[in-house]
């Protein structure tokens, strides 16, 4: 740990030891930035406070003080600080692990509480402006248009949207093979009208200056990353005056699922959670509404 590029706190917190680790447990690209910065804000914080840098000198009130700190003073959101709480509770049970300390000073801290805010989920008005933004036969109108019909309607991250290739998409069966967490990689199905749209999209895809490449995204410098198709959706939806990011999709997907009175069981495997947590938490969405269609549809006191 000589890097010049590394900071002497940073070096100190063993920052890049830790980043190796998370990446040796095969943790995804974007659990390794959040633990990371919450380690690298934490350093920030115990240096400009005139804290103990040193892991065996940090103590239980130096983390309280931090969260304290992201909650009252900085005006962090309650998920936002318990994130940070999560990637420290992660790095001191590494260097506990590792010998370097003998003990985590997390060891009896609770994390900060969350409160249950389910986010809103796009109306069908909602997506047919967002759709009609980007209706054209040109390439980009294309393009777009298949990123959104594929997002609303398998519900995958745009991580794995963004990671597709050529050979994963199955327009036959229409099923597209998609990488998710921990290099997870699952078969994901998609309507007719998905199909159509990605058609479309591959045939004009053909005639792009990059068409030879694997990757099924094409923007004008080469492949689209995933933060490039963060840039496209909130494009879209500001010409369309919605409010809406690529996560609202996936919920929204899942909302529509449950809706239509599929299984949870199967929107679990379809959306690679591995806890019944992840869909509580993306089913409160619009929960309410749902059981107010159930308890119409079922007529309950109109048997009598």
């Amino acid at each position: 740990m000589t890097t010049s590029s590394v900071s002497p706190v940073r070096e100190q917190l063993f920052v890049p030891s830790f980043e190796r680790h998370l990446r040796a447990e095969n943790k995804s690209h974007n659990t390794v930035l959040v633990y990371s910065s919450a380690i690298r804000d934490f350093g920030d914080f115990l240096e400009s406070h005139g804290m103990p840098t040193v892991p065996d000198h940090i103590r239980r009130e130096h983390v309280e003080s931090f969260i304290d700190w992201l909650l009252h003073e900085k005006g962090a959101k309650p998920a936002t600080a318990n994130n940070r709480y999560r990637g420290l509770q992660s790095y001191f049970g590494w260097l506990v692990s590792d010998g370097e300390i003998k003990d985590s000073p997390m060891a009896r801290m609770k994390p900060p509480r969350v409160p249950e805010t389910p986010p809103p989920v796009l109306t069908d008005e909602q997506i047919g402006r967002l759709f009609k933004q980007c209706d054209g036969q040109d390439f980009t109108g294309r393009r777009d248009t298949a990123i959104l019909r594929l997002l609303i309607d398998s519900g995958m991250r745009r991580g794995e949207l963004a990671g597709l290739t050529l050979s994963d998409l199955d327009l036959d069966r229409g099923t597209a093979r998609v990488t998710g967490k921990g290099s997870r990689v699952r078969q994901v199905s998609f309507g007719k009208k998905a199909t159509r749209d990605l058609d479309r999209y591959l045939r004009v895809r053909a005639q792009h200056k990059d068409a030879a490449l694997p990757n099924l995204w094409l923007g004008q410098h080469g492949p689209i990353t995933p933060n490039g198709v963060y840039q496209i959706v909130t494009a879209i939806a500001q010409r369309a005056r919605v409010k809406a990011y690529t996560h609202l999709f996936r919920h929204t997907s899942a909302h529509l699922w449950l809706s239509a009175e599929g299984s949870e069981t199967n929107l679990m495997a379809h959306m690679g959670w591995r806890s019944r947590s992840m869909l509580q938490r993306y089913g409160a969405s619009m929960l309410e509404q749902r059981a107010q269609d159930e308890h119409k549809r079922l007529g309950l006191g109109d048997r009598f």
